[in-house]
């Protein structure tokens, strides 16, 4: 409903037509390292913010057209110019143990997500102002300079009032994000590794937890959705997490990603697996980052000519053998249900030369090493290849194990990187100001151009879909002429699933919810 400009959102009971059979047990391969910590605030990776997920919810969720509703919100209440949030919660919002989720509840989780204190408790870097930042005195909790977020006030034990310093048109979706779960506060107060047995506030709760072995949720009694036809869910950790493909082939796991070399295998009509098989785009670009303050990338030339040597089409064509989809922009396509212009230039060795030839260098002999990290980087492999040969630049790849890599990512260590994002919102500011916005924490290359800044923040505040795509398009345009990202592929996901695995959707933003599922044996 709309009254005076001021937009009424209420929640609305999910229908259930599930018909679960047999026994209610989920078997999935998790990480290979111990997912910790299980802390909302914390969760930054897409991994930690499944399993999350399914244990800690917040105000909303993304429904089946992955449009923000209400969850543990009964009604949210937007001011006519777009500033004040008033969000009740439902009565039957609980903690795992019964207790109501409360208002106070809210604002300690927001607060706790932006505080530098959780940082060095967890051992970990935030999440959170990715998603928070948005909020009124975000910065100042961040900074460590307040230990209250300003935005947010307690009006009574159900009713919470959420400032923003400015129109958002993604706030909805981002309070549906892993970071802006809600906490029980006095878990948070036991200390120590309180995540390992927390007072849900989602689907699941722990039930076992060995590290790196196995974790076993059970269906929480008193999850605002109600309890989920699943009733336990184990999760494989450590070495026994290893190789999901053959564990699914070896009818250990029920859901498992089929890897590269085995897609076709799997995706001929006389694989026996082929009825099995998922294929679904995902909003998620693989890209190529560098840093315009370091040498030799410091120098426009240089990052012109690097970005006109390389056939960045082969990677999905070649190298991913035609089963992903070549990148040739951030944005990933159908976000915001369209098409993207296609941005990044075609290849062309000459003008690559000559960019060489007018850079501060003068030759290719003149150019230091231009070193990329990643995790298992195959497309910076790639590119090494075509720069040496191609312009005989000289071209380091070090290949870093996920979570030192992930750690110097968040410390901004490298002066270029590669790196798989997937959307965390199905919106394009996922993507261009979470990864290049001059504020934002997850700006690992440290990228800033007050234009593309400007374009970013009309379309945050831009309504109209149109309007904003038109908008972000724009500033996409700015970031590839600048040549500070190379954009490589887009991912496309091929999931195998048990022939009773029911209603367990995978969505342009991968698998969300397993409180949907149900099995029929």
């Amino acid at each position: 409903p709309v009254a005076g400009g001021v937009v009424v959102i209420e929640a609305t009971d999910r229908p259930r037509e599930s018909n679960p059979t047999g026994r209610q047990e989920l078997r999935l391969s998790g990480t290979i390292n111990d997912p910790v910590p299980l802390d909302p605030a914390v969760a930054r990776d897409v991994n930690s913010a499944f399993m999350t997920r399914q244990v800690f919810r917040g105000l909303t969720r993304f429904d089946e057209n992955l449009e923000p509703v209400p969850e543990l919100a009964q009604r949210i209440e937007i001011s006519a110019d777009g500033l004040t949030y008033t969000i009740q919660l439902r009565d039957e919002a609980r903690f795992a143990d019964g207790s109501a989720i409360t208002a106070q509840d809210v604002a300690f989780s927001l607060t706790r997500a932006l505080s530098p204190q959780t940082a060095a408790d967890a051992g970990a870097a935030l999440a959170g102002p990715s998603y928070l930042g948005d909020i009124v005195g975000a910065d100042e909790v961040i900074r460590g300079e307040a230990s209250e977020l300003a935005g947010v006030r307690v009006v009574d034990e159900r009713t919470v009032e959420i400032d923003l310093e400015a129109p958002r048109a993604t706030f909805l979706m981002k309070l549906a994000s892993a970071p802006a779960a809600i906490v029980d506060p006095d878990d948070v107060a036991r200390g120590g590794e309180w995540w390992r047995d927390p007072n849900a506030s989602g689907p699941y709760v722990v039930d076992v937890w060995e590290p790196e072995d196995e974790l076993q949720l059970f269906g929480n009694e008193h999850y605002v959705g109600g309890v989920p036809d699943l009733r336990r869910v184990t999760f494989r950790l450590g070495p026994s997490a290893a190789n999901p493909f053959n564990l699914y082939q070896a009818d250990e796991i029920d859901v498992a990603s089929v890897p590269i070399q085995a897609i076709d295998r799997v995706s001929d009509e006389e694989s026996p697996l082929r009825q099995e098989l998922d294929v679904s785009p995902i909003l998620s670009t693989t890209y190529i980052a560098f840093r315009t303050d370091v040498a030799p990338m410091d120098d426009p030339e240089i990052r012109r000519a690097v970005q006109l040597a390389f056939p960045r089409w082969k990677v999905a064509e070649i190298l991913l053998g035609g089963r992903q989809e070549t990148a040739n922009g951030l944005i990933p396509p159908g976000t915001l249900s369209r098409d993207w212009p296609q941005a990044a230039p075609a290849q062309d060795l000459e003008a690559a030369k000559a960019a060489i030839a007018n850079s501060t260098y003068g030759s290719a002999e003149n150019v230091p090493p231009i070193t990329i990290y990643g995790a298992s980087p195959f497309g910076s492999e790639a590119l090494r290849d075509v720069l040496q040969r191609e312009l005989g630049l000289t071209v380091e790849v070090l290949d870093v194990h996920w979570p030192q890599f992930n750690q110097g990512l968040s410390k901004k260590m490298f002066p270029a990187y590669e790196l798989t994002w997937v959307a965390d919102f199905p919106d394009p500011e996922t993507f261009l100001w979470n990864l290049f916005a001059s504020s934002s924490p997850d700006n690992y290359s440290e990228y800033a151009n007050p234009t593309f800044d400007a374009l970013l923040d009309q379309a945050a505040a831009t309504l109209d879909v149109d309007e904003r795509a038109a908008l972000y398009a724009e500033a996409e345009s700015v970031l590839l002429g600048d040549n500070a990202v190379l954009p490589l592929s887009h991912d496309v996901r091929y999931t195998l699933m048990k022939p009773w695995v029911k209603g367990l959707e995978i969505t342009p933003l991968g698998m969300l919810y397993l409180e949907n599922a149900w099995l029929e044996r």
